[in-house]
């Protein structure tokens, strides 16, 4: 089944729709006013594999999570033997290992700290691949790539063999080594457990911006498009946990982006790599283009400078053509 059609659209009458588009059409683009996140927060419904914890000074809240969803799995996955090798739509069932999820995947520890109030900016800054927000079931958000060209959109690049999906119904899947779950689309997993049919959907997350992140329902259920957001695929208006009003983002389900490939919040950078004279490599970005979790990555890069790439290869099971592909130059 296509990813297109797996989040079930909501029955609205023509009445409704006309007057959520005239809701949404005069309600104020304003994004300069401040907004405090703590409250939806809180009142959230967590899944009961993470932990919340709030702390008003430092205006933050810390999600700590296994990273396993509280929805389950499919069965079985489609894991390609070569992660290098994208798209993987084309790529016949020889490309690709059968596995079962209960034994392959791999609790993966999750400690981030986000703010509770977000500041929006005129300039947006890229997503990258890897974490870029957390969702109530525990689990991960990714954006739409499989990577870091970001010309393959995971979702349109769903394969099934012999009922195997590469991406589950929850169009979310693990990287191949078992670890890091995460979703590239609407988790419909969880989403059916929190919308109201004829209500805005409410929130699944928060991206690591700050911002609050929703579905494809908006005011009065009706569904929104993409090209109804802005780039990042944002926008301002009420939602049940804000009905004054918020920059917030939306997954949607019409066509790509479905996920978000921007922040229009401030971000912090990547850390700048002290004596290297560059900016230190995007590793969980790299980790996921090779399939592997970041942990393992560093582990066969070691500690040592230049790293043994050629060893790091062969830790990784990959050859060193690939590995070099997606490693950044080094400055000159």
């Amino acid at each position: 089944m296509s990813r297109k059609v797996l989040y079930s659209t909501v029955a609205v009458s023509v009445l409704a729709a006309g007057s959520a588009l005239y809701l949404l059409s005069s309600y104020p683009q304003d994004t300069s006013g401040t907004v405090d996140t703590s409250a939806a927060v809180e009142a959230a419904t967590w899944a009961d594999n993470v932990s919340i914890t709030l702390d008003a000074a430092e205006s933050t809240f810390t999600f700590q999570s296994n990273g396993i969803p509280d929805h389950g799995f499919a069965e079985q996955y489609l894991i390609p033997i070569d992660p290098t090798d994208q798209p993987f739509s084309d790529k016949p069932a020889e490309f690709f290992d059968v596995v079962n999820s209960a034994e392959y995947f791999t609790e993966s520890e999750i400690n981030t700290t986000i703010t509770t109030t977000p500041v929006y900016a005129k300039e947006p800054t890229d997503t990258s691949l890897g974490r870029i927000g957390v969702a109530l079931s525990g689990a991960q958000i990714f954006n739409d790539y499989e990577d870091m060209e970001r010309t393959v959109v995971a979702i349109d690049d769903q394969v099934i063999h012999d009922h195997v999906p590469f991406l589950d119904e929850c169009n979310g899947h693990t990287l191949v080594d078992g670890t890091d779950y995460h979703y590239h689309g609407i988790p419909v997993c969880l989403t059916v457990r929190l919308d109201v049919e004829g209500e805005h959907s409410y929130m699944l997350g928060v991206l690591e911006d700050g911002f609050p992140v929703y579905s494809n329902l908006d005011v009065n259920g009706v569904e929104i498009s993409s090209d109804a957001l802005d780039e990042c695929s944002g926008h301002v208006g009420p939602t049940p946990e804000f009905p004054d009003g918020t920059y917030h983002y939306h997954l949607t389900a019409d066509e790509a982006p479905y996920m978000i490939d921007c922040y229009h919040g401030e971000i912090e950078q990547a850390e700048m790599m002290r004596g290297s004279g560059g900016a230190r490599p995007d590793f969980a970005a790299i980790a996921q283009e090779l399939g592997v979790s970041e942990q393992m990555l560093m582990d066969a890069l070691g500690d040592t400078m230049p790293p043994d790439f050629d060893g790091a290869a062969k830790e990784l099971g990959i050859s060193l053509d690939a590995l070099m592909a997606v490693m950044p130059a080094p400055p000159q």
